[in-house]
């Protein structure tokens, strides 16, 4: 996976270079303001992958995905590829890299609990589509429990013998959720509590599917 994500990094960097470089400059030699229609396809091809790879391993809240997020939303996209953005977007890029290399962003192991929790979650979804509560909620609270383990442990809390109960605490204790989202994780454990007791009245499809969004919400903010 090491592998995988700096090919990719030299790979957008080298096209990136090009792409920025083949913006067309003005009689003063000052960039134009928007990429040339015949060539839209390409930068918002490179755009999106950059995006896409900002996700993958920068956390939710760091301020690379903040910044690829304002990029990715600005108002002139209506209009065409605002030359600026895409710069800017190249900017973002070769810091990533380099703050990836200093090993101060999302580590290996988590970008591979990540990817197979959603592979878990994506099939939990698709029985919840179809009306299938046990089997749903059954896959979303094996992920749901390893999900809170796995934030515990990157918090220096060691989740041995604790119940999920008393780890969402302790991750209240660390400030790593509050108050509110920690109730919240401790309504999506309800729900998980029953479907590991095989007590499947006391709970419905609807959810369910609070559970797999809330899982969801918890891998992508935390790991």
């Amino acid at each position: 996976m090491k592998e995988i994500i700096e090919k990719k990094f030299t790979e957008l960097l080298t096209t990136g270079q090009k792409l920025t470089n083949s913006i067309p400059c003005d009689k003063y030699g000052d960039p134009g303001h928007w990429v040339e229609v015949k060539h839209i396809a390409e930068y918002h091809q490179w755009l999106t992958s950059v995006a896409n790879l900002v996700k993958l391993i920068a956390p939710a809240n760091s301020i690379f995905m903040a910044e690829c997020n304002r990029l990715m939303n600005d108002e002139r996209f209506k209009m065409g590829i605002p030359a600026r953005v895409v710069q800017q977007m190249y900017g973002v890029l070769n810091s990533a890299l380099e703050e990836w290399k200093a090993g101060l962003l999302r580590k290996i192991e988590y970008i591979v609990v990540a990817e197979t929790f959603d592979d878990f979650l994506d099939h939990a979804t698709q029985f919840h589509k179809g009306n299938k509560k046990i089997e749903s909620s059954v896959l979303a609270s094996v992920v749901l429990e390893d999900t809170v383990k796995k934030i515990a442990n990157r918090n220096d809390i060691d989740p041995k013998g604790l119940s999920l109960e008393s780890l969402i605490n302790e991750l209240i204790k660390k400030e790593v959720f509050t108050p509110v989202k920690a109730k919240r994780v401790k309504g999506f454990a309800s729900v998980r509590n029953h479907s590991l007791h095989a007590e499947w009245e006391k709970f419905d499809i609807q959810d369910v599917g609070e559970l797999i969004k809330g899982t969801r919400e918890l891998i992508v903010q935390f790991l």
